[in-house]
């Protein structure tokens, strides 16, 4: 696949992602986890770097929005949808988990 044709899809995910959430859908954890992953691909498979995503995130983000993801998070911060997630519970054993 060309570099280029990766990065064009990796915006048009997130411009429909983004449309999305600014018409006030809630967005699929999955659909999140599916672009996630779709951009690490890109990234395991040398198509692209995490600082040429991120700019075009932000990009978009900005022509979607009107404000940078970090204006967004500050206005908004409860419905933010990219959180962290906290894989603390998973440091210990699946035997040591259950109740």
């Amino acid at each position: 696949m060309e570099k280029n044709i990766f990065l064009r899809e990796v915006e048009r995910r997130l411009t429909q992602l983004f449309k999305a959430s600014k018409s006030g859908h809630p967005i699929p954890a999955v659909e999140r986890h599916r672009l996630q992953g779709f951009m690490q691909a890109g990234v395991f498979m040398e198509l692209c770097n995490r600082s040429e995503l991120n700019e075009i995130m932000e990009r978009t983000h900005l022509e979607i929005f009107r404000k940078t993801i970090e204006q967004r998070k500050v206005d908004a911060p409860v419905s933010w949808i990219y959180q962290e997630t906290d894989y603390s519970l998973y440091d210990t054993p699946a035997y040591e988990r259950k109740p």
